[in-house]
């Protein structure tokens, strides 16, 4: 004779443990994370047609290559500065910055940065 035991009744898993681990996880991402932006690029867009504004002394184009100032392409950051210095000691003031076809955000940002360097031009970007 076979004498069966029974068998043990399964119990229903608890979610309140689970719940105040994902409690306190939430609240640690909550609590660790910045909700701060790292950085912002201002951009100045072209004014309103019609008024007589003096052109802008220096035009700027940037593309997947990179930056071109007045025509002539410049590859590192120190070169545009010079050539920034040089021109605004002649009297300008303001760029006219236009992305052609094949440029990236990154490269519009890049090309901002360098030709604010020193805070001494007012960039405009036209499209």
């Amino acid at each position: 004779m076979r004498i069966d035991l029974p068998r043990p009744s399964r119990r229903r898993l608890s979610l309140t443990s689970l719940i105040d681990v994902i409690f306190l996880l939430l609240l640690f991402f909550m609590l660790s994370s910045t909700f701060t932006r790292f950085a912002s690029v201002e951009i100045a867009a072209p004014g309103g047609g019609g008024g007589t504004a003096p052109r802008p002394k220096i035009f700027a184009t940037v593309d997947a290559e990179g930056l071109a100032i007045n025509g002539e392409r410049f590859a590192d950051a120190e070169a545009v500065r010079a050539k920034i210095e040089q021109l605004a000691e002649s009297g300008a003031d303001t760029a006219l910055l236009v992305p052609k076809e094949g440029a990236r955000a990154q490269d519009l940002v890049t090309a901002l940065e360098r030709l604010r360097a020193g805070d001494r031009l007012k960039v405009v970007v036209a499209r």
